[in-house]
């Protein structure tokens, strides 16, 4: 940044994006950044590495720039310099390349007239086929190279016969791949053949041509050459996946599955070598091998077991750091998905040696063993398939074990996921170990408060402690909510179950009303059916009227979650005691209750004593400064369910309106959106729009939703408040989208003289300066648009005529502006380009 400051009075840096916890704590430029200066006429990138950007500035505008005031050193020029040399390095370097290149062409042209001595014409012709293929690369040259020895294989004699095993191995004559051809075609010797394409493979060339020699022949090579080619032919076979590309070849397994089937030691070990490769591209590609191979030998994922998991716990001390996987997080997916194999095929002995390394393992090397069975979910989607049952029992034993005793935020993080993304398919080994299921969820909820008591001791907690300890408490909190949930989906549906579900809920001390809470909760899943609405009722009935506020707010949720069908099978009773929770004192029980109703059905004399419960609510969240979402949530529900037209005409529109004014909007605009029919008729539902459009905290993605607002405003409504919206255009000048909508409500109605002054606060409000010239003149069209529009209704036609005139001179300047500068503006940054200036 000093160097840029010290460059040019006129440059600047900017950040193009937001200011993470950790810039704000520290104090550092970590961000988007990117170069700015006012008399730059093309652009350039923003990045985490400034010097990138910085550079392509510099080549865009600075370059051609007559305006530059320098003001120290050092500054810019260094680092141009120091990219100069850097390039006129590589330049010599290719230079060097290119000298060495030709050399080695000179000689293999003498070897060719070497050659000739003695040999046919048609000999000679395929020398200078070859001849014309080291020199131009001819599509050609290679195809005729290739049918004059199908056709006339007499043509390559032994010394030809000979040369082409010599280009087998020459990878600079670039004929590799019909070398082999040609040698397949003549009948050349199996065993030399084939052990040329071993090396070719060895070194990934030709591979195509090379593998279908080999699989023609597999058992010819010898022991280390054929070792030597496995990652090739796993290549081949299946590539490790890309962490960015789309882009899928066709696979081909025949040559790796006919080596295997010839020689399985030596594919095992040119396996074996490249999982033990401290790199993370070889390591993927042997985890690719096991998934070609594995449906064919079964032991060979037990085989390499322990090295996958030992890779995988201590991948941050064996696998070395790699920019092209950074973090390593491709390479350890492979080794997840390749023991998530293993577990699907061997479950308690795979499951038993991740458990072993578990015990030593550091932080994220639980992490990332946890992550496995998290993976073998993603297994049974992708084959679209139940896990066997088997395999679900191991997964949820083990998932409990270390849910109930691990303190690593990261380990219950995953086993979170598991759950959330995973628990449809562990709801069969769920309901045949219920009661584990259950206590899973008692234990956490032992740990919840043990954590809580702990924290309260605690004295002189920083920020980090705080953020750390919400972290872990909130974890506990999941997963106690998850095996809760986890619980109910295996007992619905299953009498049993269900009764075991109720008996465990109904024995818990009322001390633990978050554990009730939780499982109260989930009970909506047990009253999908009559029956299973007969069993819960009572302990529902219970917790509607009891004593902790938690499980009256869990009992709410589960009625508002039951479905039209069940809640007509409820007693009047259970409605009464759930109309009554409007009227609770406690925020928690009346907030559960209220977003409840929205999805209960209430016979006559209910549905009034709801009315008049949520009107009150409605006033007293009105009067207070803690509303946030719910008061605007309440007013909805009456707006769709309570309210007639003639309490609308009477004045609760207007008294709605008015309390919404008083609402902070920005994050309630979808709610008012869907208000606004009811309310849009209200003269002061204008100032609620202006309110709105004035309000910062509205961000990019709230601005479709205000509008949304603006286009509700009555026509006769916008006529009369045409000042007030013109100037509230000029106030949010800077967001188009608003001056847009409000240009286009007033042009709507023929408040022509508001609607360009609207306009023309926008165009303004932006900067003259180069960079923002062309934005200048593009709302500069829309300004003489507008006024075009307003001339053509006033039958103005010499102001038509001038406006056309100016609209043609715009178009001009902007089309003039666009061919002069398209070089600099070219999208790509100019490190990928040569510039040409412009």
């Amino acid at each position: 940044m000093e160097l840029v400051h010290n460059w040019c009075a006129h440059a600047e840096i900017r950040n193009h994006g937001g200011v993470g916890l950790i810039a704000q704590w520290t104090g550092l430029p970590l961000g988007m950044f990117g170069m700015h200066c006012d008399h730059a006429p093309a652009g350039g990138i923003a990045g985490w590495y400034l010097e990138e950007g910085v550079l392509d500035f510099y080549d865009r505008n600075c370059v051609h720039c007559d305006k530059r005031q320098p003001v120290r050193l050092p500054n810019l020029i260094q680092l141009v310099g120091e990219r100069d040399r850097e390039l006129a390095r590589r330049k010599e370097q290719s230079e060097r390349a290119q000298a060495a290149a030709e050399a080695a062409r000179d000689a293999r042209k003498e070897r060719r007239d070497a050659l000739r001595v003695g040999q046919s014409p048609s000999t000679c012709a395929l020398l200078d086929d070859l001849e014309s293929l080291d020199h131009g690369r001819s599509q050609d040259a290679r195809t005729r190279i290739v049918e004059t020895a199908r056709l006339a294989p007499e043509v390559v004699t032994p010394p030809i016969v000979e040369y082409f095993f010599e280009l087998t191995s020459s990878k600079a004559a670039g004929c590799q791949s019909e070398a082999l051809e040609v040698l397949r075609l003549v009948g050349a010797d199996a065993k030399r053949l084939t052990t040329a394409a071993l090396r070719c493979l060895a070194h990934h060339d030709a591979i195509d041509t090379a593998a279908g020699i080999v699989m023609a022949n597999p058992s010819l090579g010898d022991g280390s050459t054929v070792e030597a080619a496995v990652p090739a032919l796993i290549g081949l076979a299946n590539p490790p996946r890309s962490q960015l590309s789309s882009y899928e070849r066709r696979l081909l397994p025949g040559p790796l599955l006919a080596v295997f089937a010839a020689q399985p030691e030596q594919v095992m070990r040119g396996i074996e070598r490249l999982l033990d490769s401290r790199l993370s591209y070889p390591i993927r590609t042997g985890t690719a091998a096991l998934k070609v191979l594995s449906p064919v030998d079964p032991r060979l994922l037990g085989r390499f077991a322990k090295t996958l998991v030992t890779k995988l716990v201590r991948a941050h001390l064996l696998i070395d750091e790699d920019e092209t996987d950074r973090e390593l997080s491709m390479v350890c997916s492979d080794l997840q998905r390749s023991l998530a194999a293993t577990l699907l095929q061997d479950p308690e002995p795979t499951d038993q040696l991740i458990a072993d390394f578990y015990e030593s393992a550091s932080s994220e090397g639980e992490a990332r063993l946890v992550r496995v069975y998290e993976e073998v979910f993603r297994f049974a989607v992708r084959g679209k398939a139940a896990l066997p049952e088997s395999l679900a029992g191991v997964v949820l034993s083990r998932i409990i074990k270390f849910a109930s005793t691990s303190k690593n935020d990261k380990v219950l993080s995953e086993i979170i996921q598991i759950l959330r993304n995973g628990s449809d398919q562990l709801i069969g080994a769920a309901r045949r170990s219920l009661d584990v299921v259950l206590g899973a969820a008692a234990v956490l909820d032992d740990r919840l408060e043990a954590f809580e008591a702990a924290q309260k001791l605690k004295t002189n907690a920083t920020q980090l402690d705080f953020l750390t300890a919400q972290n872990e408490r909130t974890s506990l909190y999941y997963l106690r909510e998850c095996f809760s949930a986890l619980a109910a989906k295996a007992a619905e549906g299953d009498r049993r179950a269900t009764e075991s579900f109720v008996d465990f809920l109904a024995r818990i001390d009322e001390s633990r009303a978050g554990l009730s809470s939780a499982l109260l909760k989930e009970a909506n899943h047990l009253i999908a059916t009559p029956e299973g609405l007969n069993l819960v009722l009572p302990e529902l009935y219970t917790g509607l009227v009891g004593a902790s506020t938690l499980v009256r707010a869990a009992a709410a949720q589960t009625l508002g979650e039951a479905g039209e069908c069940r809640i007509a099978d409820l007693p009047e009773l259970v409605l009464e005691a759930f109309v009554l929770l409007l009227k609770d004192p406690y925020v928690i029980v009346h907030k559960a209750a209220a977003r409840a109703l929205g999805s209960i059905a209430l016979p006559p004399h209910l549905e009034r004593q709801a009315d008049a419960a949520l009107l009150q609510l409605i006033v007293v969240y009105s009067s207070g400064k803690d509303a946030e979402d719910f008061l605007p949530q309440c007013m909805q529900l009456y707006l769709r369910r309570f309210a007639d037209q003639r309490q609308l005409r009477g004045g609760l529109a207007a008294a709605f309106v008015r309390i919404l004014n008083g609402v902070p909007a920005s994050r309630e605009l979808r709610r008012l959106n869907s208000m606004s029919r009811f309310l849009k008729d209200e003269p002061e539902f204008v100032d609620l729009v202006i309110r709105v459009l004035d309000d910062e905290a509205v961000s990019e993605y709230g601005e479709e939703d205000a509008i949304d607002l603006v286009y509700a405003i009555p026509d006769e409504q916008v006529l009369k408040r045409a000042d007030d919206l013109a100037k509230v255009a000029f106030r949010c000048s800077g967001r188009s989208l608003y001056v847009g909508a409000l240009v286009e409500i007033l042009t709507r109605v023929g408040a022509w003289t508001q609607a360009v002054s609207a306009i023309t606060g926008s165009w303004e409000h932006v900067p003259h300066t180069v960079p923002m010239r062309r934005r200048k003149w593009t709302i500069q069209l829309q300004r003489v648009a507008v006024q075009f529009e307003a001339a053509v209704a006033a039958g103005d036609s010499a102001q038509q005529a001038a406006l056309k005139s100016e609209w043609e001179g715009l178009e001009k300047a902007l089309q003039d502006d666009e061919k002069l500068y398209a070089e600099r503006r070219n999208p790509l940054p100019s490190f990928f380009r040569s510039h040409t200036g412009g």
